[in-house]
């Protein structure tokens, strides 16, 4: 009867992992410099034109869905929803970063993000600070 018990939740566990959403990126064999997650105000602007890129990746604060040194499709959408994976950039000690983070809350016009390997929320910020969303997909659709 145990037996039987762990096989039963063995399975639950795998059809919900195998359902489940998980940001469409591939880990990347070069490795990126640390200069790279720096970006300069005349590329921020370049950046937020595009409608769908490939992005690199840079940290672990996202750590199970999204791997260090991953390139991610990223897509721009007219509505940002709670659970969607976002590229934004944020100004910290001057410098503009791009953040790839899951949005935790949608306030009005306040989102608030946070990345899934990290114990705090991030500041809150406008639409108007969101490139594109990481584009998701069932687990099983995932194939490189």
């Amino acid at each position: 009867m145990r037996k039987e018990i762990f096989i039963c939740i063995g399975i639950i566990i795998l059809i919900f992992y195998f359902s489940s959403p998980v940001p469409y990126c591939k880990i990347i064999e070069e490795q990126v410099d640390e200069g790279d997650a720096i970006y300069t105000l005349g590329e921020t602007s370049k950046i937020e034109k595009i409608t769908a890129t490939l992005l690199k990746v840079k940290g672990t604060s996202m750590l199970p869905a999204i791997k260090d040194n991953s390139k991610c499709l990223c897509i721009k959408k007219e509505n940002y929803e709670v659970g969607d994976v976002i590229f934004f950039f944020a100004e910290i000690n001057g410098q503009f970063h791009g953040i790839s983070h899951r949005i935790v809350v949608i306030d009005g016009e306040e989102i608030i993000t946070k990345g899934d390997n990290n114990n705090f929320l991030d500041s809150p910020m406008t639409k108007k600070n969101i490139i594109c969303a990481i584009l998701e997909m069932p687990r099983y659709k995932v194939i490189f």
